[in-house]
């Protein structure tokens, strides 16, 4: 979870009040050291993929799915439902928009 994980990662440790590391590994990417400039050419690459209407569908699809379940997720955590939806489908907005910029 690219964009969406490194904020997720910190509200699950705010949360739930967890020290650095425990129970959120699964946010952290020790290998990538430069996660915005990882994240930016992760999205330059998927940009320049010429894909079907019915493939970019499926891959919005796909995001709203996992999105879905981390707001369910932060649900249960008491992370704030609408402040998560609304930062996460900012991001996935913003990286659609850039994503289908220009094509038609």
């Amino acid at each position: 979870d690219l964009f969406g994980g490194q904020m997720m990662g910190g509200m699950a440790r705010t949360s739930l009040k967890l020290q650095p590391g425990f129970g959120t590994r699964f946010y952290e990417f020790d290998d990538i050291k430069n996660t915005k400039a990882f994240i930016e050419g992760w999205y330059t690459k998927l940009n320049q993929l010429e894909l079907t209407e019915a493939q970019e569908q499926a891959i919005v699809d796909e995001g709203n799915l996992v999105f879905t379940y981390n707001i369910d997720l932060f649900n249960e955590l008491e992370g704030g439902k609408r402040m998560v939806f609304k930062t996460v489908f900012k991001l996935f907005r913003d990286a659609l928009k850039s994503k289908f910029r220009g094509k038609k």
